[in-house]
């Protein structure tokens, strides 16, 4: 018979596959009988057709082969049962891995929240990818100034007259504001305004309201969830008034959005219609930049040939604008080095990669990520290695065990395996007290951090699987080692029970106790630099004096009484001095530029505008001239610089030297005096120029209030407070002490020290479990040795050396190798600061002092226990 009359061959691979061999004799012959029957009467086509269904159909559990899965289950439950008994047999071997992976999996895990956290920013938006910040970045006389927000006209122009832009929205960041609902006053900091397409290019969960109306009326306000409970309670607050500022006018409860994520960089409380700002909404100034503006792009769209064509709206809205402005041409103004770019910044890379100035929110720093992770994973290999040694200390225990099964017929795969499976049982456990651990934590670190986490171990069904899958992963990578130590044993050695822990792996165990005590030490070290270097930053003289200064904000609720105000306060014997500013050194400067009048160059330096006496509150040192004095009225016109200022406009001798600037419409600024140079941001950014001037008005921001030593501040602040709510009928006093509010800038590196000290603190406890158990065991293979040298003369001194010299040695050789890490490590975190500490020896010393100390002390109760035992009591033993 040919081939070609043959059953189809897929159809009997598949019978093949599933029938048991007794089956298979008479079912395919049967099949295949039906086949030439039915391909004489119906064809070839028809007959593979029902041979197809005839096999499928023959598909019943009698048919199949003798099923592997039984004997697998019951190879995996005694997998388990002799893994329990293990267990139970040896509780402080298990109890010590149980401690140390558990300790090491909940420090991985949190971290991974963190990090994960971290990456995820802004990506829950469904448009993220086609999403761009615009910004601008001038070039004024070789000076960089890349700033996040725009100017507000961009977004319309964007819109009309790029068809690359799918939508486009503006969202402009408020100063702290009076929210006025029914009498219930509160000074809010969280309110953006925003247009009607908010909505729709961002995800944010509209609970209710509409999404293109809710934001469309001037005078619309939409809440979140947790402030219509704060201002509400279980009311509904659709359609509910309020007033906020100084505006007379009802404003409107359009919306209520769920509470903005925590990785999300734009974050508010409430939002307003932008068009209740007509000057922002339907403004055409180009100078200054107070929107910023998210565009949301089509797709296939080519970034970098946009931003060439944007430089276009450069040249016809804007220079015109710097024309007027500095009564240049725009092509002497470039000539002069002067230059103004459009950056479109990816909307997903804005938390951890921008470096712009005037942010929503502080960014992150990638940096952190990178340093975050590194210990979370030196964590969790502290606590495998720990596993492995243990694991390989316990093999001449468990070598007469090994030898019997060998002897019974087990297969060296199968020791592998058994093996294998007790130390996936043992990560699993750890790894369901992880799972608890790391709930009952997350808001203890989410403290530690300063930062709400958006991942927890609740937070999806994935977060427990990937816990489940990362557990069975490290119990894998803990037991491989152990598994194909303990099953080469030769059956014969095993069982005469010659063979020795140390014969075996004592090279390896040496070399992971090295690299735990190494990176133990690196961890200590690194956590002394940060402490000091934050120590260095908080004590550092800065330039001005931020200790007994008392700050209240939102000085405009005085009204016309601001400096009636401050001359009662004045009256107080509590108060040297009182003053008002708009803002205060690293609470963010404005720009602005300057002109010398006998030169064509521009000057772009950060400003403050002050009050009288602002140099008597913050301490400012004058190295020339004089400070702004009411004596003197043409000092409206005049500016106070300081050092750095005076070497970039390269003056000698700069008093009296002529200035002009935009903001005063060409009337010439004097320079009157010169300061020390100050620090106006933290410590990560260097020294910058800095200009003062006089405040034309009262839209001054802080009122800065100098309490004299050693004042009783409680009764101040009472006084104070009086005199604020009689001014001001009511207006929340609010108010914070400047050393205290300064500290904030220094909130990244602090989180960081904390964490690094408790990760510290974890990675000596899990290296030092791990030290006990081994100098445990190792006094319990040696008792008949410590026995008869005990007989012979030996002293407790020398019996205590010849246990744990061996630990010392490998803790000496970890100090070695962790200080040139260390410093590697140091020098890349100190890069983050204009100014940084020096690094200190004592640290590493310190560091390494501390290692050897609960080393030794970890090791020494065991030893000397060891040392001082009866030697009949280890001579009896076989």
């Amino acid at each position: 018979m040919s081939t070609k009359s043959n059953p189809p061959k897929l159809a009997q691979k598949i019978l093949r596959w599933f029938c048991s061999e007794k089956v298979l004799e008479f079912l395919q012959g049967d099949l295949e009988e039906l086949y030439h029957l039915r391909l004489e009467r119906n064809g070839r086509l028809k007959a593979a057709l029902h041979y197809f269904l005839d096999v499928f159909s023959a598909v019943r559990p009698f048919a199949f082969k003798q099923s592997r899965s039984n004997s697998n289950i019951a190879m995996l439950k005694n997998f388990y049962f002799t893994s329990i008994r293990n267990f139970a047999r040896n509780k402080r071997y298990f109890l010590t891995n149980l401690t140390g992976l558990t300790i090491g999996l909940t420090s991985f895990v949190l971290i991974a929240f963190y990090i994960i956290n971290e990456l995820s920013y802004d990506r829950f938006h469904t448009n993220h990818q086609q999403l761009y910040r615009a910004s601008t970045v001038a070039n004024i006389n070789g000076k960089i100034n890349r700033e996040a927000p725009t100017s507000a006209p961009l977004a319309k122009v964007m819109l009309e007259e790029y068809p690359e832009i799918k939508n486009a929205v503006r969202v402009v960041k408020n100063d702290p504001i009076l929210v006025d609902q029914a009498g219930r006053k509160f000074i809010e900091d969280g309110l953006l305004y925003a247009d009607a397409s908010f909505f729709t290019v961002f995800d944010f969960q509209l609970i209710e309201g509409s999404t293109k109306e809710s934001l469309k009326e001037a005078r619309s306000v939409v809440f979140t969830e947790s402030y219509v409970k704060k201002y509400f309670g279980s009311e509904d607050p659709i359609g509910k008034q309020l007033n906020l500022g100084a505006d007379s006018t009802f404003y409107v409860i359009t919306g209520v959005v769920a509470d903005p994520p925590a990785n999300s960089h734009i974050q508010f409380d409430m939002l307003v219609s932008l068009s209740s700002l007509p000057n922002v909404y339907d403004g055409n100034n180009w100078i200054g930049s107070n929107a910023h503006t998210y565009l949301l792009l089509h797709d296939e769209v080519s970034v970098p040939e946009l931003e060439v064509k944007m430089q276009d709206i450069f040249y016809n809205y804007m220079a015109p604008q710097i024309e007027y402005y500095t009564g240049q041409s725009i092509g002497e103004w470039e000539a002069s080095g002067n230059q103004v770019k459009y950056n479109l910044f990816p909307f997903k890379d804005i938390h951890l990669k921008s470096d712009f100035g005037k942010e929503l929110v502080p960014p992150g720093n990638l940096s952190y990520i990178y340093i975050y992770g590194v210990i979370g994973l030196i964590i969790l290999c502290i606590a495998i290695f720990n596993y492995v040694n243990m694991a390989t200390a316990q093999s001449a225990t468990r070598a007469r065990e090994v030898g019997i099964r060998k002897v019974m017929g087990s297969s060296w795969s199968l020791l592998v395996k058994q093996f294998i499976f007790e130390s996936v049982i043992l990560a699993l456990f750890a790894g369901f007290l992880t799972a608890f651990l790391a709930y009952m934590f997350k808001p203890s670190f989410e403290l530690i951090l300063q930062k709400e986490l958006a991942f927890g171990i609740l937070s999806s069904p994935w977060v427990l699987l990937t816990l489940l899958v990362l557990s069975i992963g490290v119990g894998i990578l803990a037991g491989v080692y152990p598994a194909f130590v303990l099953s080469r044993f030769h059956p014969v050695m095993a069982m005469k029970a010659t063979l020795s822990p140390a014969g075996t792996s004592g090279w390896l165990r040496n070399g992971l106790v090295v690299i735990q005590f190494t990176a133990s030490i690196v961890i200590i070290i690194v956590t002394l630099v940060v402490y000091h270097q934050i120590d260095y930053m908080l004590t550092k003289n800065l330039g001005f004096d931020k200790e007994q200064v008392l700050v209240i904000q939102r000085p405009d609720a005085l009204h016309d009484h601001l400096e009636v105000f401050e001359d009662e306060l004045k009256t107080n014997a509590n108060v040297r001095q009182v003053v008002h500013s708009l803002t205060l050194p690293g609470k963010g400067y404005s720009i602005r530029s300057y002109r010398p009048v006998d030169r064509d160059e521009t000057f772009l330096f950060p400003n403050n505008q002050i009050s009288f006496h602002y140099d008597e509150v913050m301490d400012l040192e004058l190295v020339a001239g004089r400070f702004f004095s009411k004596e003197h009225k043409a000092d409206s016109n005049a500016v106070v610089i300081n050092e750095s200022a005076v070497e970039a406009l390269g003056y000698e001798n700069p008093i009296g030297q002529k200035l002009t600037s935009p903001w005063h419409r060409g009337e010439y600024l004097t320079i009157i005096g010169v300061m020390k140079d100050y620090y106006i941001e933290s410590l990560h950014q260097p020294i910058v120029p800095v200009s003062l001037e006089l405040m034309p008005d009262r839209s001054s921001k802080y009122i800065t209030v100098k309490l004299n030593g050693g004042s009783d501040v409680r009764k101040t602040l009472e006084f104070i407070e009086n005199k604020w709510t009689g001014y001001t009928n009511d207006h929340p006093f609010q108010y914070f002490f400047y050393d205290e509010e300064y500290e904030k800038l220094y909130q990244n590196e602090t989180a960081t020290g904390k964490v690094f000290a408790v990760l510290a603190s974890l990675s000596i406890l899990i290296a030092c479990l791990g030290l006990v158990g081994l100098i445990s065991f190792n006094i319990s293979t040696r008792r008949k040795e410590v026995g008869i040298r005990k007989v012979l003369g030996a002293s407790v001194h020398t019996l205590v050396w010849l246990l744990s010299n061996n630990m010392v040695r490998t803790a000496l050789i970890a100090s070695m190798l962790s200080w040139p890490i260390s410093y590697f490590a140091i020098d890349y975190w100190l890069q983050n600061f204009a100014e940084r500490t020096t690094i200190n020896p004592w640290s590493f010393i310190l560091a390494t002092g501390v290692v050897l100390v609960i080393g030794g002390l970890a090791i020494s109760f065991q030893t000397i226990r060891a040392s001082l035992m009866n030697p009949v009591e280890s001579l009896r033993q076989e």
